[in-house]
């Protein structure tokens, strides 16, 4: 199955997910403003996908409602913005799966470290078969998925060389953020996990208390964590998407017909987001290895993904059917890669 591309029609599971939908509609949309949530900045990839959405919302109501979107958590906390959206008080937004597996179990599988290769392959599930079965899951939790947008990739980064091999690993402190997941990950490597919040990296690489850490590049960009740790691998032991959704009460007020328009604008917005995250990405590496920082590839991924499974097994053992119905498929395209 391959990735989806611009012009493709949206697939017939989306068009019956639309159909069963229409049959509890809640009544038209009052004209009015609809109003996106996001934890970025207005230039971020994320951003830029959702203003094209916003301004598709404009057209499908020929005029008649426009869409806004308020970057850096202006309308609630990161920690809330699910429960929002379910109850109607946000009306859109675009958040990353990882930290919401708690809640909705099958995201975990999302979560999982070594699954995905890269996000062409991680996108070819997430927009067929996975794809639909999760659109399914969260329509439980009130909230319509309209189109997966790129996390990026995480890869390790280290003061003095490159992580490609898991000998490499062996020893080393390197930070991870305070989740369980990631820490068992850094141990199954070999190394010491070092549990920190993101902005005590910087000092804690001055200090030396740190050897290293991991996060995707523009990240490490951003925050300065390149001047001190210039060996970059790409490892790509976590390829994670994010998610456009919408609050099932507002998705409920518009027309059948306007919903498939709605499911198409948040397609072509994802497609968006994904071209722009990339131009970012090349951009990001060709500014910093003007500043000395060295790229190494990784190396043979089939050691690490090995050592992952005390991580993988809890899913396997999971009392949720569709957690392990999604390992399944994740693995199944592992094993063909």
């Amino acid at each position: 199955m391959r990735p989806i591309r611009r012009g493709r029609a949206l697939p017939a599971w989306m068009r019956a997910f639309v159909c069963v939908l229409g049959c509890v509609m809640a009544g038209p949309l009052q004209a009015r403003e609809l109003h996106g949530w996001s934890v970025h900045a207005d230039d971020y990839p994320v951003n830029q996908g959702m203003q094209q959405f916003a301004q598709a919302v404009g057209r499908i109501s020929a005029g008649e409602h426009s869409a806004r979107v308020h970057g850096n958590a202006q309308l609630a906390p990161q920690g809330s913005v699910l429960g929002k959206l379910a109850q109607g008080e946000i009306d859109f937004a675009e958040i990353g799966v990882l930290g919401y597996g708690d809640r909705i179990p099958a995201l975990r599988v999302l979560g999982m470290p070594y699954l995905f290769q890269d996000s062409e392959q991680m996108f070819a599930l997430l927009d067929g078969e996975l794809g639909r079965l999760l659109a399914a899951e969260l329509r439980k939790y009130d909230v319509v998925l309209l189109g997966w947008y790129d996390g990026g990739t995480r890869n390790f980064y280290h003061r003095s060389k490159p992580l490609r091999r898991v000998s490499d690993f062996a020893g080393e402190k390197l930070r991870v953020a305070a989740s369980s997941g990631h820490m068992q990950m850094v141990e199954s490597l070999g190394g010491k996990p070092v549990p920190l919040p993101f902005k005590e990296v910087l000092g804690a690489l001055e200090k030396g208390q740190i050897d290293g850490a991991e996060n995707n590049l523009p990240s490490y960009e951003s925050t300065g964590h390149y001047k001190l740790a210039p060996h970059y691998t790409l490892t790509r032991h976590l390829v994670s998407p994010e998610v456009l959704l919408m609050s099932r009460r507002t998705w409920e007020q518009f027309s059948p017909a306007a919903q498939l328009q709605l499911l198409e604008a948040g397609r072509l917005s994802a497609i968006h987001m994904r071209e722009q995250w990339n131009r970012r990405l090349l951009e990001i590496q060709a500014r910093l290895e003007k500043q000395g920082v060295k790229f190494h590839a990784g190396g043979d991924a089939g050691p690490m993904v090995r050592r992952m499974r005390p991580l993988y097994e809890p899913l396997w053992a999971s009392a949720d059917p569709l957690s392990r119905q999604a390992l399944g498929l994740v693995l199944r395209s592992m094993a063909g890669r």
